[in-house]
C-alpha cells in the first residue's frame, strides 16, 4: 500500500507540473500576441477627435499623430462618408487640439510610413472630445507628382 501511494503522489504531482507549464505557455503567448498585435487595454488618458481627407493615400491603422515630432496619438480607425476618408484618432488627454489645428499626411524619409502631422493654430478654442477637425491637407501621391512632371517634360519638349 505504500507503494501505490507513492506512484499516485508522483503522478499528481507530475500532472501539476505540466499543468502548470502549460497555463503560464498559454499566458505568455496571450501576452506576446496582444503585444505583437499593438492592442492597448483600456483607452485612460486618451480621447477621439476626428478628421475628414479626400486622399489618405498609405495612412495606416496605428499611424502615429505628431506635433513638432513629438508622438501624441494615433490613427485608431479609418472610414469613407460620402467619398471622403474619416480618420478617428486617438489623442493623449495632456495635449489639446484647437479649432484651427491643421492636420497634414505626410511621409518620415523619402519613402518611410504615413504619420499624421498637427500644425498648431491661433485659436483659443478646444476640440471637444468626439469633435471634428475640418483643416486638413490631403497626403501627396507620389506616383500623381511624377506623373504631373512626366506631362510637363512632354509638353514643353513638344
Amino acid at each position: 500500500m505504500a507503494q501505490s501511494e507513492f506512484i499516485n503522489k508522483r503522478t499528481f504531482t507530475l500532472e501539476f507540473i505540466v499543468g502548470l507549464f502549460t497555463l503560464v505557455g498559454v499566458g505568455v503567448i496571450a501576452y506576446l500576441s496582444v503585444g505583437i498585435a499593438g492592442l492597448k487595454v483600456g483607452m485612460q488618458g486618451q480621447y477621439e477627435v476626428k478628421a475628414k481627407f479626400s486622399n489618405i493615400s498609405g495612412l495606416q491603422y496605428g499611424s502615429p499623430v505628431e506635433i513638432a515630432g513629438v508622438p501624441i496619438g494615433q490613427v485608431e480607425k479609418i472610414n469613407l462618408e460620402k467619398h471622403q476618408a474619416v480618420i478617428t484618432l486617438r489623442i493623449d488627454n495632456s495635449v489639446t487640439l484647437f479649432e484651427d489645428d491643421i492636420l497634414s499626411i505626410n511621409t518620415k524619409g523619402i519613402i518611410g510610413d504615413r504619420y499624421i502631422r498637427v500644425t498648431p493654430g491661433s485659436s483659443d478654442i478646444p476640440i471637444p472630445p468626439g469633435g471634428i477637425i475640418t483643416e486638413t491637407t490631403d497626403a501627396v501621391d507620389i506616383e500623381d507628382v511624377i506623373g504631373k512632371v512626366i506631362n510637363r517634360i512632354g509638353e514643353t519638349a513638344d
